[in-house]
């Protein structure tokens, strides 16, 4: 039986389709067979890979144990789903076009599914590494303005006090 929706000759989608019907973000395909996707910007993409791993490896003092190795290996997993994910977003909405269509409003499958739990994934690898946040975190713009008062406030009082 002809699918509908394909030239029978070309194999090509018909007119008519959304524009995204043939955008995958080939995390599955990642996952499946470890190599990336021909995704556009697969080499920037790798690129950016290398370099997150350098960073990483020099960030925990160069040699890791196997365990440590282990957790490197999820986290650049966990990484390079999270790229493609977010690669695939760059062209297609985040919401569902099917479900979009019938009047639903309901996530694409790997926002939904996929995307936080990876990100899930990676942070706990992390933390286990022992990368962990920052203990100082970046000043609020309201703690530098409270901050910037606060002098003034003291030359003011110095001002006085010298007259």
């Amino acid at each position: 039986m002809a699918n509908k929706e394909r030239d029978p000759e070309t194999g090509r989608f018909l007119p008519g389709r959304p524009d995204n019907v043939n955008i995958t973000h080939g995390a599955s395909y990642y996952l499946r067979t470890g190599r990336l996707p021909s995704v556009r910007g697969r080499r920037l993409l790798a690129r950016y890979l290398r370099g997150f791993e350098r960073d990483l490896r020099e960030s925990l003092g160069g040699d890791l144990t196997p365990q440590r190795e282990a957790l490197m290996r999820q986290i650049l997993r966990c990484e390079n789903v999270l790229r493609l994910i977010e690669l695939y977003l760059l062209r297609a909405s985040p919401m569902n076009p099917y479900k979009l269509r019938k009047g639903k409003l309901e996530l694409q499958p790997c926002l939904e599914r996929s995307y936080s739990n990876y990100l899930s994934v990676q942070r706990q690898a992390l933390l286990a590494l022992g990368l962990e946040r920052r203990s100082d975190p970046e000043p609020s713009l309201i703690d530098i303005i409270r901050e910037h008062d606060e002098e003034k406030a003291r030359e003011k009082a110095g001002q006085e006090e010298e007259t």
